[in-house]
C-alpha cells in the first residue's frame, strides 16, 4: 500500500469535548482538519479554562476507541474525570493520591501546556513531550497526542501500535506502553524529524499523491499525516 492508501484508510473516531470544564459534552467532526482545529484552538487559547478543556478533549479523543472498532465513551469520560479530580490507591497499607488538575494546579497545568507549545515552535519535540508527561493522566503516548494537536505540521503520535509495527524507530516499551525513559525523548525528536522528511517527499510527488479527507477534499502532507499512515499499516 502507498502512503496515500494508508492515510486514506485511517478511520479513528473524530470526537472531542466542547462546553466548559464543569459542563463538557461530546462533539463530533466530519473531517480531521476540523478536529485538529478544535483542539489547537482550545489549547492555544488565551483563556486558561479553554486550554484545559483542550487537554481534556485530547484525553477523551484518545480513549474513545476500544478494541475491534468499539467505541468507549464512558471509559473516555472516566479518564477525563480522573484528570480533573484525581484518584486514590493503596500502597503498603497507605492511601496514596494520583492528583488531578484540581490538585496539580490549574494555573500550573496551563503554564506547562503553553511552555510545551513554545518548545514545539522551537522544534524541541522530545523536550515538549517530556514536559507534557507531568500532566495528570498523560504518559508518553498521550503526551505525544497533545503535541500532535499543538503542532501537526511537525509532530505525530507515538503509541504502542506504531512502536510495535515499526521497531526501526527504536522506542522502548514497558508493560505494553511507550515508556517515559530518557532514551524515548531523543527517539521522539528523531521520529518527528523523520515524519517531516517523509511528508516533504510525499508533497514533492504533487497533488496526485495528496491524501483524501472523509469529505473528499485533498490535503497536503504533514508529519501527523505520515504518522496516521503508519498507524493504518
Amino acid at each position: 500500500m502507498s502512503f496515500k492508501q494508508k492515510r486514506d484508510a485511517y478511520a479513528y473516531p473524530m470526537v472531542g469535548l466542547c462546553g466548559t470544564l464543569a459542563l463538557h459534552r461530546e462533539v463530533a467532526f466530519n473531517t480531521s482538519s476540523k478536529l485538529e482545529a478544535h483542539h489547537a484552538g482550545l489549547m492555544c487559547s488565551t483563556v486558561d479554562d479553554e486550554v484545559l478543556l483542550g487537554y481534556l478533549s485530547t484525553l477523551y479523543w484518545g480513549h474513545y476507541a476500544g478494541a475491534a472498532g468499539r467505541t468507549t465513551a464512558n471509559r473516555a469520560l472516566s479518564r477525563v474525570q480522573l484528570a480533573l479530580v484525581g484518584s486514590s490507591f493503596v500502597r503498603n497499607e497507605k492511601v496514596c493520591q494520583r492528583p488531578g488538575i484540581n490538585h496539580f494546579g490549574r494555573g500550573k497545568a496551563v503554564a506547562l501546556i503553553r511552555d510545551a507549545k513554545r518548545l514545539l515552535d522551537d522544534h524541541q519535540y522530545g523536550e515538549a513531550v517530556k514536559l507534557l508527561c507531568a500532566l495528570p493522566q498523560l504518559g508518553f503516548a498521550f503526551a505525544s497526542k497533545v503535541a500532535a494537536f499543538l503542532a501537526p505540521d511537525t509532530c505525530g503520535v507515538i503509541d504502542s501500535v506504531i512502536a510495535e509495527k515499526h521497531p526501526n524507530f527504536g522506542f522502548k516499551l514497558r508493560g505494553g506502553y511507550v515508556s517515559d525513559v530518557k532514551e524515548n525523548v531523543a527517539r521522539y525528536q528523531a521520529y518527528c524529524q523523520a515524519l517531516c522528511i517523509e511528508a516533504e517527499k510525499q508533497n514533492q510527488l504533487g497533488e496526485s499523491a495528496y491524501w483524501k479527507e472523509r469529505n473528499g477534499e485533498l490535503r497536503a502532507w504533514r508529519a501527523v499525516d505520515i504518522e496516521r499512515a503508519l498507524y493504518s499499516l
